[in-house]
């Protein structure tokens, strides 16, 4: 099978439509100044609605990481690994970390975004900034 995009949200188009650019986009709130993510319809910091979506350098380090050796579906390859990561040093994201050997993941790990192109955009993971020379294939692997 083929790993495909979420159905978008009214929250979440943009964000998929950026990721399917190869874009990592976050919301930001106008109010108080922060980015978070998923996306919420008011800032979980100070409860407005005015937030748009931003530009991310897309560079983080892992905070928190799982080796899944048993898939939900078919369409993800075992064993991969589940990380929360720390982006722009601001805002968490729920990835995966790919293009290494999951032993190699560990807190504190540098990481910058990888798209994994799939049926009907893109996803957004990580990798180790060491490996930030080629694109993963549609598995997340390095060539």
């Amino acid at each position: 099978m083929t790993r495909s995009t979420p159905t978008p949200s009214e929250l979440s188009v943009e964000f998929w439509s950026a990721a399917a650019k190869h874009r990592l986009v976050v919301p930001h709130c106008g109010s108080c100044g922060i980015r978070y993510f998923p996306p919420e319809r008011l800032c979980p910091g100070c409860g407005a609605p005015g937030w748009h979506y931003v530009e991310s350098t897309g560079t983080g380090r892992v905070v928190a990481h799982t080796v899944v050796h048993r898939a939900l579906s078919p369409d993800f390859a075992t064993p991969f690994v589940l990380a929360t990561v720390e982006v722009d040093g601001e805002w968490t994201m729920l990835t995966n970390i790919v293009d290494c050997d999951p032993d190699q993941v560990a807190v504190g790990l540098p990481v910058r975004v990888r798209f994994l192109d799939c049926e009907g955009g893109a996803l957004p993971c990580f990798a180790p900034e060491s490996s930030a020379g080629s694109p993963p294939d549609r598995t997340g692997q390095r060539p």
